[in-house]
């Protein structure tokens, strides 16, 4: 899976989101994928990031909306697999001193395992991650 990128939660929190820098580059980013001129990737932890934090926020309705028209794009939808699971618990370790948190490890995890080394993410915890190339949604659509 060498030419697929990873998309963060950020990236369709900032596209459904309330105007701010990220929210027209992460539009762009999946506009792209819609077109086919980017190939991307997400797991499951996506939509359970969603839901969860569109629920702790009282805003349910808009987290399963959202988690819909996700399903809508040609992603590739990857599951969390227990050497996911495994590898998680080992990155985190590893590297929650330093700001990774518990789902970015499983982000991270799924990626490795899944020969995927394009992330992009607003998220710069990942930068401890030599295995990691992070594209920030800015960067991105500057190049384009």
């Amino acid at each position: 899976m060498a030419d697929i990128i990873f998309l963060d939660t950020n990236i369709f929190m900032y596209a459904a989101g309330a105007s701010h820098p990220y929210k027209e580059p992460c539009v762009r980013i999946l506009s792209d994928i819609e077109s086919g001129a980017l190939v991307a990737a997400i797991n499951t932890e996506v939509f359970q990031e969603l839901l969860y934090r569109y629920s702790h926020i009282k805003l349910a309705d808009k987290g399963v909306r959202l988690c819909r028209e996700i399903l809508n794009y040609s992603l590739t939808i990857l599951p969390v697999t227990e050497a996911d699971i495994r590898l998680a618990i080992e990155l985190f370790d590893a590297h929650r001193a330093k700001g990774l948190g518990p789902r970015d490890a499983i982000h991270a995890a799924t990626m490795q395992n899944n020969d995927i080394s394009r992330l992009m993410s607003t998220d710069t915890d990942f930068r401890y991650l030599s295995f990691i190339t992070r594209i920030d949604p800015l960067d991105y659509t500057s190049q384009c």
